[in-house]
């Protein structure tokens, strides 16, 4: 029986998601730059020729990570109804997870540190990308502060800035002075996570009326 057109489009994407997995291994053992895309149709077990049905050159499969790791933070950071610190624990520990295997965010943030050509068009969405990701953080810490769960002290922008440099710190890669990652913990205490949670204020009056 002859697959259908539905069955052809899995097959593709599948196909397209391997393509990229090797891709990102390749590009973190040899960097970009000395990447071939013979590298990638061996490591994706494909042959030179395949691998060109799929994507036109090397550069467009590093442009297809990149676009995948801006979802992958616009999702970590989309706007909730639950409670703001769980959003950004949970976003914080998937990064770390992250970080610790295959991650888009260390290949494509070596990428940019080494000097790698990237074009002016993917350069544009990387900036308006790290400009959307440092409002949702700024709001989402914003928000935890209102609720209780961040001190509130040191303004939203400025613990979103620190935030962001430590997770691009963190990215960085030296195989010859390997460093274990922090616990998320660790993070939201420099953030300034409080211990215990401050009381409503329907609490804090009866606090106060019964004297406890």
């Amino acid at each position: 029986m002859p697959r259908s057109d539905q069955d052809n489009q899995q097959i593709r994407a599948a196909r397209r998601q391997e393509i990229l997995a090797a891709a990102l291994e390749v590009f973190a053992a040899k960097g970009v730059a000395h990447t071939k895309v013979a590298d990638i149709a061996k490591a994706a077990g494909l042959s030179h020729g395949l691998l060109y049905h799929y994507f036109p050159s090397k550069e467009a499969v590093f442009e297809a990570i990149v676009e995948e790791m801006m979802l992958e933070a616009d999702a970590d950071l989309a706007p909730s109804t639950e409670r703001a610190i769980t959003r950004l624990t949970r976003s914080i520990s998937r990064r770390i997870e992250r970080l610790s295997s295959g991650d888009p965010v260390r290949v494509v943030t070596q990428a940019l540190l080494q000097g790698e050509a990237i074009s002016s068009e993917l350069q544009a969405r990387l900036g308006e990308h790290i400009v959307r990701v440092r409002k949702r953080a700024r709001d989402l810490i914003a928000r935890a502060q209102a609720e209780g769960d961040l001190d509130g002290r040191i303004a939203p922008d400025q613990l979103a800035l620190a935030l962001m440099f430590l997770f691009r710190g963190m990215a960085l890669d030296v195989a010859s002075f390997p460093l274990p990652l922090p616990h998320p913990q660790t993070i939201l205490a420099v953030l300034g996570a409080t211990a215990t949670k401050r009381p409503t204020r329907r609490n804090a009056h009866a606090t106060r009326r019964t004297g406890t």
